[in-house]
């Protein structure tokens, strides 16, 4: 089976995906045009939309399979999904949150606000109306983006966030350690609610507490900042947990983020993310900090959970299992 994954790398999933596929025995390449600071470049090619454009021919004649993400195709406004649709290609599109979030359904999803995305309400109603014509499935990674495009596609399956655990060598929160480090790791500081996170920081008032802020950094240089941590606050919004959560538990972290009761329903029961909101996390900090025995014991559960729900080799073995039924 021959896969194409494009043109966006979001959070290092395309490169992950593709590393796993590959290792399954399945031909794939990912083809990225989305640059960052973050600088992921694992298992892809970087390129741009341009010289992406000049292989779409030799690549709609010779792979079974176009799997693309965060709304977008190989070319600028998904001018080649009819063609490719034409050609009696399968496609899906993988959607990621930011580029299905309409503010209208957050305001009725959610409790609290998030901002505005690069696109409309108007333009991602239009853009889902357009891909669901050719697309038949949707990708989402949890039932927190579930809901923006139920409606849309006729088939919508979650696929959990993958992470080559193996990787990682867990450093659990040690038991008679005096000092506890906190990191917080914004993206975007207004969708991680990272105001919050440093105010309920402010409000410890705790002398054995140190408090890390890593924004700007490649990804190397994130994953080392925070495998000094024993907590790792994710985001506090949008109502589930994100990349940075599954890192963090891959090395035996603690995970505090603010997961909606109607998502964690659907979640598998034994995941150990300590949920707090933003009028609770002072206080869910004070308590963790206070209990060095449960930070080791909730670490062990984050890096098993990690194991079993988010290794690479599974979510892949499942991308598979639904590229086959396609």
């Amino acid at each position: 089976m021959r896969v194409v994954h494009a043109p966006s790398e979001i959070a290092g999933q395309m490169g992950t995906l593709c590393h796993g596929l590959r290792k399954l025995g399945l031909q794939v390449n990912g083809y990225n045009w989305f640059r960052s600071y973050i600088g992921y470049s694992h298992h892809i090619v970087n390129t741009d939309a341009y010289e992406l454009s000049k292989i779409i021919d030799p690549l709609v004649n010779s792979c079974d399979i176009f799997h693309f993400h965060n709304g977008n195709s190989m070319l600028v406004e998904n001018k080649d999904v009819p063609r490719i649709a034409e050609a009696g290609r399968k496609m899906v599109m993988h959607h990621w949150g930011s580029d299905v979030r309409t503010t209208e359904k957050v305001s009725r999803l959610n409790p609290y606000s998030l901002p505005p995305g690069y696109l409309t309400d108007a333009q991602i109603h239009n853009r889902l109306e357009f891909l669901s014509k050719y697309i038949d499935t949707a990708l989402v990674q949890d039932y927190e983006v579930y809901p923006y495009v139920q409606d849309y596609y006729k088939n919508v399956e979650v696929l959990p966030l993958a992470c080559n655990v193996e990787s990682f060598v867990p450093d659990y929160p040690r038991i008679d350690q005096k000092n506890i480090t906190i990191v917080h790791a914004p993206t975007n500081r207004a969708f991680k609610g990272s105001d919050t996170v440093e105010r309920a920081i402010t409000g410890l008032g705790m002398g054995n507490v140190t408090f890390r802020v890593i924004e700007k950094m490649r990804h190397e240089q994130a994953l080392s900042a925070y495998s000094t941590a024993d907590i790792v606050i994710d985001q506090l919004l949008c109502g589930s947990y994100g990349m940075v959560s599954v890192e963090a538990m891959a090395m035996g972290k603690v995970v505090v983020a603010f997961i909606r009761d109607d998502v964690k329903a659907k979640m598998p029961p034994d995941v150990p993310i300590v949920i707090a909101t933003p009028d609770t996390l002072t206080t869910v900090l004070k308590e963790l900090c206070s209990s060095p025995e449960r930070l080791r014991v909730i670490g062990e559960s984050s890096r098993a959970f990690s194991e079993r729900y988010h290794n690479v080799h599974i979510v892949a073995s499942q991308l598979a299992n639904l590229y086959r039924k396609l």
